[in-house]
């Protein structure tokens, strides 16, 4: 996971590069296309959970608490 340590050094990277120039494009292109796919990896996840938790939820308001457990 992307933790707060590794997006400090990624943010540096990028404004390292970004002051190299335009020799550095393909570079930050490829470094934020890696973000975005962490990212997207992240809200996959926090998405599964929160449905997750919604079903828990919704257990509690139908009344099957009791049969789920018995699972």
């Amino acid at each position: 996971s992307l933790n707060v340590e590794n997006r400090v050094e990624c943010a540096k990277k990028y404004v390292d590069l970004f002051e190299q120039g335009d020799k550095t494009i393909n570079e930050r292109r490829l470094l934020l296309e890696n973000q975005r796919t962490i990212l997207k990896e992240k809200i996959s996840k926090m998405q599964d959970a929160y449905d997750h938790l919604n079903k828990k939820i919704e257990l509690y308001y139908s009344g099957k608490l009791d049969e789920y457990l018995k699972k």
